[in-house]
């Protein structure tokens, strides 16, 4: 049986204790994967498969439109339909196209997920949604990628009576090693001689306190942002989520303007090329987005942009930019919401709003509609009576305040006594 390329590597946890063979606990790494080698299962996988479990879980909308919306627009799906020789990717019908087959056809989706996951070049939502059809289409495929989200069971562990020779934690050395994103907190530097961002733990340094996902406050990493909460004097971080590569923006002297200027890293895009739909460029940015140079990677990357406006025209005034955040308490960091996020409705409790003013992380309540005011109808009017000796009705005298008043009754067809 064929080893799991998920499950290798080297840790802790799976050195041999000496009663059960010569490898010493601890022992120095002999063959397996270099030092140095990304996991084959990315984090960012691990939360798009985890993703589109919940959503299924929560009940996702499975309407016909939608979906057939989701399967013209995301591209995981056009190639794996492509693959049944419906049409070309450039839309084009093919002439001799084959009868569509459901089951390969969940064949090459599953394939097309498995190759984004293996090399890292995916958008997480198109991930998401090309894991959720699958799941809808086929369940067992589906249960094959939520198989690569379980920890790697350590040697150990599977060993229980190892524990009598060698006493270890039975616990998974993988998920011990992943590190957590450091705390950061404002303080004053003696280096900077002045108030900037200082990890909490005394004993790190800037440099060491630095995340390889989420980078720090003063190196940022593309697609991550940082924002200082007053209450809690913390630095947390905020996932931008973006839906598309970033591309890459740098800043080069020019002789002419004597001055940096912001020139895109492939000489061979030009700056309208390196536009992101989102963010914009240096050059332009997008409204309530600004692109700030990270000094450690000497690269543009675009953040948050929550300082007021200044005062202007009320013609020329943009409307402020109404920004939700969710909060992640496992991850310990915010993600910036979506408009077109399925379950965002679901997450209300976790969502919050940044004041810029007092930088501070808000709790966001949705504003109830008032309900429309009743119509309350007109009161109806009564007609009294009174009763003449001859035995006819007619119209007391105004006014009136005698005993012997009637009322006309409609559905009697008769005059009743007006009780005292």
């Amino acid at each position: 049986m064929a080893p799991n390329p998920f499950s290798r590597g080297s840790s802790p946890g799976r050195a041999r204790p000496p009663h059960r063979g010569s490898f010493a606990p601890g022992h120095a790494k002999r063959g397996g994967r270099q030092p140095g080698t990304p996991n084959a299962i990315s984090a960012r996988a691990r939360r798009a498969i985890t993703a589109a479990a919940t959503r299924l879980a929560r009940g996702a909308p499975r309407t016909r439109r939608r979906w057939q919306r989701v399967i013209n627009n995301n591209p995981l799906i056009t190639e794996a339909v492509e693959h049944q020789g419906q049409f070309t990717l450039a839309g084009d019908p093919r002439r001799r196209s084959r009868l569509f087959n459901m089951k390969t056809f969940c064949q090459d989706l599953s394939a097309v997920a498995m190759r984004a996951i293996k090399t890292g070049q995916f958008v997480h939502e198109d991930l998401v949604q090309c894991l959720m059809h699958l799941a809808v289409r086929d369940a067992s495929a589906f249960a094959k990628f939520l198989a690569l989200t379980l920890p790697t069971q350590s040697y150990l562990a599977a060993r229980p009576e190892a524990e009598m020779g060698e006493p270890r934690d039975l616990v998974n050395p993988g998920e011990s090693r992943r590190r957590s994103i450091p705390a950061w907190t404002r303080g004053f530097d003696d280096v900077l001689k002045s108030y900037a961002a200082l990890p909490v733990d005394p004993a790190l340094t800037p440099e060491d306190a630095y995340h390889e996902v989420c980078g720090s406050p003063r190196n940022r990493t593309p697609g991550w942002d940082w924002k200082y909460d007053s209450e809690a004097n913390r630095h947390w971080a905020i996932d931008l989520r973006p839906k598309t590569p970033i591309p890459e923006w740098t800043e080069r002297f020019d002789e002419k303007l004597v001055a940096n200027i912001p020139v895109p890293v492939d000489p061979r895009l030009t700056p309208d090329q390196a536009y992101h739909p989102e963010y914009g460029s240096p050059l332009f940015p997008a409204p309530g987005w600004k692109w700030e140079l990270n000094p450690r990677t000497q690269r543009l990357l675009p953040s948050i942009q929550d300082e007021p406006d200044r005062p202007c025209h009320p013609r020329f005034a943009i409307p402020p930019l109404r920004r939700l955040y969710r909060w992640h308490p496992d991850q310990g960091h915010f993600s910036l919401m979506r408009e077109d996020d399925d379950d965002a409705e679901a997450s209300d409790d976790n969502l919050y709003t940044y004041d810029a003013e007092q930088c501070v992380f808000k709790r966001y309540r949705p504003v109830v509609a008032p309900l429309p005011p009743a119509k309350l109808e007109p009161p109806q009017r009564r007609w009294f009576f009174v009763r003449r000796p001859d035995g006819t009705f007619a119209l007391p005298p105004d006014p009136y305040g005698r005993d012997d008043l009637y009322e006309y009754d409609a559905t009697t067809n008769q005059f009743v006594r007006v009780a005292k």
